[in-house]
């Protein structure tokens, strides 16, 4: 089985409930006819960031013998503490659905492109239209490196959720590198995610994403490290740190 190996993503540092629409969904390179699940706990020093001080994703999808990925994600689940603030506010709100199609096309045996869509729904509205494209190269030696770009905008969802400031259309960079170790079950990897924010309210912000997977056969757990920036133009605070413990399983 090949190694699997999931770029994870993370909320967009908006002090509101956009911070949601920013899920882990990520389609892994792996053989056509792959069905992959993966799913994490996610424990957060700032809980303004995402509602909670614990939340969870779940992810599910396939990979068809043309290249056709299609997947589902269940994000934002809120398992801690959603009370935060000086007035003790109440944060809880619904998790997020991610559906989405990806095709991949493999130019050579080390080189591929891909192009899809995601489609991101939160209380039966779509909350965001995610277009995007990847490209990615990987190298005889188990090093690995790939770029995605996806537009994220905003849908009438976002509008009546968020209000006015945050309806705003975002665009997302996600650079990562990657290497599995030839001599041991064991695969790194670090994803640079950048965000050009169209909000006034809001500036570009920044988060790194160090992961290690025990790249075994069958489960193969993962521990990973994120530093969320805050996107906040005024005001912000200290930067969101996350831990995050996970496992994938494809077959």
């Amino acid at each position: 089985m090949k190694k699997l190996t999931l770029a994870a993503a993370c909320s967009s540092l908006l002090l509101s409930p956009i911070a949601f629409a920013n899920t882990d969904t990520e389609v892994p390179q792996e053989p056509a006819g792959t069905t992959y699940v993966t799913g994490n706990i996610q424990m957060h020093d700032r809980k303004d960031f995402n509602g909670s001080d614990i939340t969870s994703t779940l992810e599910a999808g396939h990979t068809f013998t043309t290249g056709t990925t299609i997947l589902m994600e269940i994000d934002g689940v809120q398992l801690g503490s959603t009370d935060y603030g000086t007035d003790g506010a109440d944060s809880s709100a619904s998790a997020y659905t991610t559906l989405g199609v990806e095709q991949s096309f493999n130019i050579n045996e080390n080189l591929w492109v891909a192009a899809g869509y995601h489609h991101l729904l939160h209380d039966g509205e779509v909350f965001q239209y995610r277009p995007l494209v990847k490209i990615g190269y990987n190298f005889d030696n188990g090093l690995s490196i790939s770029n995605r770009t996806r537009m994220q905008i905003a849908g009438d969802g976002a509008k009546s959720d968020a209000g006015s400031d945050y309806d705003k259309d975002q665009l997302r960079f996600d650079n990562r590198i990657a290497y599995a170790f030839s001599d041991a079950p064991v695969a790194v990897s670090y994803n640079n995610v950048y965000y050009i924010n169209d909000a006034a309210n809001s500036r570009n912000t920044m988060e790194h994403e160090l992961r290690a997977t025990w790249s075994r056969n069958g489960v193969q757990p993962y521990v990973e490290y994120r530093n969320q920036e805050d996107g906040a133009k005024d005001g912000y605070g200290h930067n969101n740190n996350v831990l995050v413990v996970g496992a994938s399983y494809a077959f």
